[in-house]
């Protein structure tokens, strides 16, 4: 039972991962319509920039999940959130060049 944060991180991590995958050899980004406020006039670099998106957060749970195995869950949380908030910085970077 000492190791459910890390294989939790990781399941998510990986599942996200198959979702980035997915959505970047599509060109579609998995959104329903009603939710997907797409203005880009190219939808395959829209979806293949969401896909990297997707990726880098995924990142974050996976370098979480790494720390989680020294168990010392309150560092794992920080560099969770710190890696969440990284991701949203480039994020939107990678979304801003994606929207033109």
């Amino acid at each position: 039972m000492e190791y459910v944060y890390t294989i939790m991180m990781s399941a998510m991590g990986g599942g996200l991962l198959l979702c980035a995958a997915f959505a970047f050899i599509s060109g579609d980004t998995l959104l329903p319509r009603s939710y997907s406020v797409n203005k880009a006039r190219d939808k395959k670099k829209y979806a293949r920039q969401f896909a990297k998106l997707i990726a880098l957060i995924a990142i974050a749970f996976f370098i979480s999940a790494l720390v989680g195995l020294t168990e010392i869950y309150w560092l794992a949380l920080v560099v969770f959130i710190i890696g969440i908030m990284v991701a949203i910085k480039l994020g939107k970077v990678i979304m801003k060049d994606a929207a033109e």
